[in-house]
C-alpha cells in the first residue's frame, strides 16, 4: 500500500489509480496564487499546511470521507494573494447560512419586514426600514467576511450578495478588489467617522430632544407647521413641545442627521450648527443616532463584513430606536408587539435621569461594536490597498 504524506498527515492510496485521485482532489490549489507551483505533487510537501477538511471528488473512498469531516482549509496569506485564507465545505457554511436567518427574523419579529408591509406604521420597524436605504434581502443574505472561500457557490446563489463577491470553479468569496474607487473613498471616510467617534468621550445630556425639535412650533411662528415624521398621534400638547425646546439650556444635539430634520424655528436653538462637512468633527459614542447608525455602517460595508455583524447592528439599532420613540412626544405605548414602550417623559427631572441611565448603558454596548466595526473597514481598505498595488 502506498502512502501519500502531507505534513502530519498520511493518506493511504490502495493503488496508482488511487493515488492519482488524490492528487487530482489536491489539484484546485495549483491555481490559487497563494502557492507558485504548476505540479500538484509539489504541495505534499508542504509540512506547514494542514488540510482539516477536503471535498473530495471520489466519495466512494472511505479514507476520503473521513477527510472530508474535519474542519475547514487553511492557507497562508501572502503578499500577493490575501483574497483566500480558508475555505469551508458547502454543507457547513449553509448550515450556517440557515442559522443566522433564523437568528436574524427572530430580531424581526418573525418575518420579513418592508416599507410597503406592515413596518410602515410600527414605531421602531419604520425607522429601520424606511429611513436608512437598503434592500431588505440583504439581511437575510450571508457573507463569512474576507479570506473565506464558500465552496459550491455559484453566481446568482440567492444565500449570497449579487455584488462583491467573485467565483471561480470552485466557489465565491467575498472579494475587496471590485469596490469601485467612489465606493472605497467613501468607505474610507466612514472608516474616519468611526474612529474618531470610537476615541472621544461619550456626551449625555442631549436627552433625546431632537423628536421634540422636529415637532417644535411656537405659536408666533411665520414658518409652516412642521411635518410630521410619525403617523401616530403626541402625548402631550404642542405647548408642552414647545417649552421643552424652549427651556434654559437649549438643545444639544451632536448628529447632523438628527440636526437637519430640526425645524426652521428649532434649529437656531441648538447649541452648534451642524453640517456635514463638520460631521466627523461633533460625533461622539454617547449619541443615540450615531450608535444606531452602526447598522447602516455595516450594510455599507457589505459583503465584506461578516453577516452576523448585521444582526449584532441591527440588534443596537432596535434597542436605540425603542430608546427614541420611548423619550419622543409621541403616544406609542402598546403599538409595537414586543417591546416595552412605555413614556419616559424627559420634559420632567425624573424623565431625564432615567433616559441618561439608559442611554450611558447603550453607550458601552456599543463600544465594543464600533470597535470590531473599525476593524472590519480597516482590513477592507488594506486588501484593497494591496490589490491595487498589484494591479
Amino acid at each position: 500500500m502506498v502512502f501519500i504524506s502531507l505534513g502530519f498527515l498520511r493518506i493511504p492510496a490502495r493503488s496508482a489509480a488511487s493515488q492519482q485521485r488524490i492528487l487530482q482532489s489536491f489539484s484546485r490549489f495549483r491555481y490559487s496564487s497563494h502557492f507558485r507551483t504548476r505540479n500538484p505533487r509539489h504541495l505534499l510537501q508542504f509540512g506547514s499546511v494542514t488540510i482539516p477538511r477536503l471535498q473530495e471528488s471520489v466519495k466512494r473512498d472511505r479514507q476520503h470521507r473521513c477527510l472530508s469531516s474535519m474542519a475547514s482549509t487553511s492557507l497562508p496569506e501572502t503578499n500577493e494573494s490575501p483574497r483566500i485564507q480558508h475555505s469551508v465545505e458547502e454543507g457547513l457554511w449553509r448550515r450556517e447560512a440557515e442559522k443566522e436567518q433564523a437568528r436574524m427574523l427572530e430580531l424581526l419579529g418573525g418575518e420579513m419586514r418592508s416599507k410597503n408591509g406592515k413596518s410602515r406604521h410600527h414605531p421602531i420597524y419604520n425607522f429601520i426600514f424606511e429611513y436608512y436605504m437598503f434592500k431588505p434581502k440583504m439581511l437575510l443574505q450571508y457573507s463569512p467576511g474576507l479570506g473565506v472561500r464558500l465552496e459550491g457557490a455559484q453566481p446568482g446563489d440567492p444565500a449570497l450578495s449579487s455584488r462583491g463577491f467573485s467565483h471561480d470553479s470552485w466557489g465565491a468569496w467575498a472579494d475587496p478588489s471590485l469596490a469601485k474607487n467612489k465606493t472605497v473613498e467613501s468607505l474610507r471616510w466612514t472608516r474616519d467617522l468611526l474612529k474618531t467617534t470610537v476615541d472621544r468621550k461619550p456626551e449625555l445630556h442631549c436627552y433625546g430632544l431632537h423628536e421634540w425639535a422636529m415637532l417644535y412650533h411656537p405659536a408666533e411662528s411665520k414658518e409652516k407647521p412642521p411635518h410630521k415624521y410619525q403617523s401616530i398621534p403626541l402625548r402631550v400638547s404642542q405647548e408642552t413641545v414647545n417649552s421643552v425646546i424652549d427651556r434654559e439650556g437649549g438643545i444639544r444635539c451632536t448628529h447632523f442627521d438628527a440636526f437637519r430634520f430640526f425645524t426652521k424655528d428649532a434649529s437656531p436653538k441648538n447649541n452648534v450648527q451642524l453640517s456635514r462637512e463638520q460631521q466627523q468633527a461633533y460625533e461622539q459614542p454617547g449619541c443615540l443616532h450615531a450608535n444606531m447608525d452602526l447598522f447602516k455602517w455595516t450594510i455599507k460595508l457589505s459583503p465584506w463584513v461578516p453577516s452576523s455583524m448585521l444582526q449584532d447592528t441591527l440588534r443596537l439599532a432596535i434597542q436605540a430606536r425603542v430608546l427614541d420613540m420611548r423619550a419622543s412626544p409621541y403616544d406609542v405605548e402598546g403599538m409595537g408587539e414586543g417591546f416595552d414602550l412605555s413614556p419616559i417623559a424627559i420634559e420632567t427631572l425624573e424623565g431625564r435621569a432615567e433616559y441618561k441611565r439608559l442611554q450611558a448603558e447603550l453607550w458601552k454596548q456599543a463600544g465594543p461594536i464600533r470597535e470590531r466595526l473599525v476593524e472590519y473597514y480597516d482590513e477592507f481598505l488594506r486588501h484593497h490597498a494591496r490589490f491595487q498595488k498589484l494591479t
